[in-house]
């Protein structure tokens, strides 16, 4: 009697216990992860600016990208919070990100305030609660210029008060564009702006190779400013060598193309090709020989 009542008792107990992991399991299962949504603002040559935004979830104690996430954009925002000019609804990519330049339409509204804040807004879908991100930016420029003995110059100002206004204590990073990536114009890896708002850097890359006309482009950059964003600018200098094809690749040379290979290489190459196509042709040459032989001799027997 004892050990039934033992055995109902644990029974009910590991139903218990089933049911309570169980409820845990499907609770873990149904719980929404939170979307996290960024947004970074850049502006090159001083135009209309663009935008990136990334989302991402944690997954596992890691963020993880988001695809397929639909985001709405939106310039400034009115009383009650809500965008009032929409930039454009972006789909995330496989890495989770999207950009979206600003459109022309917004142009007015852009000129009208020295200080602007993007909204980036996504609707609850059933993995995700809806969500509300925002990053405010100070309207900004910066210009390049060069002076003398090779030197470049670089100047960041704010538009404050119907004018521009120089800005000091800012970092900037000027370089040297290139196909994959940009050099340093000397041993700096970065400048601070002065109370006018300028950097100068001396251009040492001496001996750069440049295009055809000896050109190189300069390049000064703010990259993800906490006030201004990311902004760069280029501009086109004659400091480079002067770029002259190389004409050796069209001799004839081990390196060369097809019809530029070495005399002797194509002699011993066609000469293989012929003395083993002639061996094949004159064994066929031999077999019909032998079978027309064989005719013969069966005819005369």
């Amino acid at each position: 009697m004892k050990r039934n009542i033992i055995n109902n008792c644990a029974g009910v107990l590991f139903l218990l216990l089933s049911g309570l992991t169980g409820f845990r399991a499907t609770a873990k299962e149904s719980e929404k992860g939170p979307l996290k949504i960024s947004i970074s603002y850049f502006s090159l040559d001083n135009r209309l600016p663009y935008l990136a935004v990334t989302a991402k979830c944690k997954i596992d104690g890691k963020f993880q990208p988001v695809g397929g996430a639909s985001i709405k954009l939106y310039l400034d925002k009115d009383s009650t919070g809500k965008g009032i000019g929409l930039i454009a609804t972006v789909v995330t990519g496989e890495k989770g990100k999207a950009t979206a330049d600003i459109p022309a339409s917004l142009e007015k509204i852009w000129k009208a305030s020295t200080n602007h804040t993007f909204i980036a807004v996504t609707d609850k879908t059933k993995d995700f609660d809806e969500t509300n991100t925002e990053l405010s930016v100070a309207k900004a420029r910066i210009t390049i210029d060069t002076a003398d003995d090779k030197n470049v110059v670089a100047t960041f100002t704010e538009f404050k008060d119907n004018q521009w206004v120089a800005v000091k204590g800012v970092e900037i990073k000027m370089g040297i564009k290139r196909l994959g990536g940009e050099l340093q114009i000397g041993e700096e890896q970065s400048y601070t702006t002065d109370s006018l708002g300028k950097v100068k850097g001396e251009f040492k890359k001496l001996g750069m190779p440049g295009d055809k006309t000896g050109n190189i482009i300069l390049v000064a950059k703010v990259e993800d400013n906490d006030a201004y964003g990311s902004l760069r600018i280029e501009k086109t200098v004659p400091w480079g060598v002067k770029f002259t094809a190389n004409d050796d690749f069209f001799t004839r040379a081990l390196w060369g193309s097809q019809f530029h290979s070495p005399f002797w290489l194509v002699f011993m190459a066609y000469s293989i090709v012929i003395g083993v196509w002639g061996t094949i042709i004159y064994l066929i040459f031999l077999i019909l020989k032998i079978k027309q032989l064989g005719k013969e001799e069966e005819k005369l027997s």
